[in-house]
This record gives structure tokens, sequence and C-alpha cells, in this order.
């Protein structure tokens, strides 16, 4: 399960900060959606490289679980508005690199979180794909909208040495067996986990 985790989340995650985003360790991230696979895998890695990350959920308890997994801070989307908490949370200054795969749910708050020059990289739309684009914010701000999708084999070769050396291991919420894919589908489309959902194939653990 791990090692699927990390040839699907970590990789797409490790794409899009260190490939296109060239995240580095004394910027701030903002992290949509944490309690997802991906999200989870963007909060590891971005602080493995050094990087203060902010994260956003509408479950109180995803927020509490990604702090202990060394988020920063955590900000719920459904009780707060995240552009303002974000600017509060920098002093104004705004985040250097949005990480999301949510999609059109998220746009108008990430273009918000940037600061200047700042990076918004996405690699999914699962609430929509047609935001609205604030294209006078895009261009005075000099924002960059970066696409990313999954990694190459030699960024999975990068990703396996840096989890060593950095002792990352994917979250993994629960795996059923193959037999239990509905199950397993059932508790993605819930939107409670908190991990990877995966699939035991032959016993494999």
């Amino acid at each position: 399960a791990e090692g699927a985790a990390l040839g699907v989340n970590h990789l797409t995650a490790w794409r899009m900060l260190v490939t296109q985003a060239r995240l580095k360790a004394w910027e701030t991230v903002l992290v949509f959606g944490i309690g997802g696979g991906v999200s989870l895998a963007g909060l590891q890695i971005a602080k493995a490289l050094g990087a203060r990350v902010i994260v956003t959920s509408r479950d109180d308890t995803k927020l509490a679980r990604a702090l202990q997994l060394g988020a920063d801070h955590a900000v719920n989307s459904a009780t707060q508005d995240v552009a303002k908490a974000v600017q509060s949370l920098t002093g104004g200054r705004g985040v250097d690199v949005v990480f999301e795969n949510v999609g059109e749910a998220v746009w108008p708050a990430a273009m918000k979180s940037l600061v200047r020059g700042g990076r918004l990289v996405t690699c999914g739309a699962t609430s929509g794909d047609q935001p609205g684009a604030d294209l006078r914010r895009l261009f005075i701000r000099q924002l960059q909208v970066i696409g990313s999708t999954l990694g190459t084999l030699g960024e999975l070769h990068d990703l396996l040495g840096f989890c060593q050396q950095q002792g990352l291991r994917p979250v993994i919420e629960q795996t059923f067996p193959l037999d239990e894919v509905h199950a397993a589908l059932s508790r993605l489309e819930s939107g409670q986990q908190f991990g990877k959902i995966a699939l035991a194939i032959d016993g494999s653990p």
C-alpha cells in the first residue's frame, strides 16, 4: 500500500512542488483540502524541504491531524475566509506557493492568497474545472498558474531517495481486499478519509 501511494500521491506532489513550483526552504505553501492522499503528500514533502505550510479543510479533525503531522497553521474553510486567514497568518504578505487539486471551489481564495509573483500549482479539479479568472489580479500581481501531472521515472527515482533520506512514509487510511472495492469507493466518495485508500491484491500488505 505504501509503495502504491508513493508512486501515485507522492510522485504527483513531488512533481508539483519540486519540478514545477521549485519550492524553496524559506517559502510558505498553502495546501487546500488536507486529508486527501495528494494533499497529505504535499504537506509531508513541503515540510521535509523546510517550507512553512498552511493547510485548509472543512473538518476540524483533519486539521488537528495535519497539525500533528507538521503543518504550521490550519484554516477551517467552512468557518473562515481562507484568503483573509492566510493574509493574517503571513503578516499581510501572502503565500509563495498554492498547492491545490480541488479546482473551481477554491480558485478565488487561492489567487487572493498569493504573494506578488507567487505560483499556483494544480493537478486536479474535483470541484469543477471552470473557475472564474481574475485576470487583473493575475497580471498586475504577476502570478503564475502552473499545471502538473504524475511525475516521470526520473522524478520517481529522486523521490524514493528523498523519502529514504527524510524517513517519509505515506499516510494510509485503510487497505481493503480487492473483493471489497465497492466499500473502498464508498469511503472515498464520503470524503471522510485521511490518507490513502488502498486495495490489496492477492493478499499483499
